[in-house]
């Protein structure tokens, strides 16, 4: 046998021990390196015999196993916890925005707050919170107004000091 025909990673039998391993290069003496049990010995070429690999043909009832269990995860929808609470500061929303403009603010705050009462509408919560802050009021005023424009909110009263709007559904 030819030491250089063989493969990293080839499967051989040394002849006078009859110890199995793979074949993982030659050293500098020309004789071939076979792992062994965690083990590397040196072996010379005609000491060497190739062992046909296995081929491998996997079970076809491994795949269906597979696909069943794939189809089940699929159909299992992950149940995610829904907050009833917007906290509207923007360092609790979206802290990257704090250095905007005012009114670029407030947009977001108020896309967020649409957004927050569509999703609490759509799971039949029976009421939520949104925390607007005490501030000058712009957005409590702006909050309030949005919350006319939807006709599922029967009762909104204000919480906390008038830093937050309680919202019945």
């Amino acid at each position: 046998m030819n030491i250089k025909d063989l493969w990293i990673g080839e499967s051989v039998r040394i002849k006078t021990s009859g110890k199995t391993g793979r074949f993982e290069g030659i050293n500098h003496q020309g004789k071939a390196r076979i792992s062994v049990d965690q083990k590397i010995l040196l072996v010379a070429a005609e000491n060497l015999e190739v062992l046909p690999e296995k081929e491998y043909f996997p079970d076809i009832n491994d795949y269906l196993k597979e696909q069943v269990r794939q189809e089940k995860k699929e159909s299992v929808k992950p149940k995610i916890k829904l907050n009833h609470t917007l906290d509207l500061h923007i360092e609790k929303l979206a802290p990257a925005m704090q250095h905007e403009g005012n009114g670029r603010i407030l947009d977001f705050q108020l896309e967020k707050s649409e957004a927050f009462i569509r999703q609490a509408i759509d799971h039949k919560f029976p009421h939520i919170t949104i925390i607007h802050g005490k501030g000058q009021g712009i957005l409590k005023q702006a909050i309030e107004h949005q919350l006319t424009l939807f006709h599922q909110v029967k009762i909104t009263f204000s919480k906390n000091g008038g830093g937050a709007i309680e919202v019945w559904l």
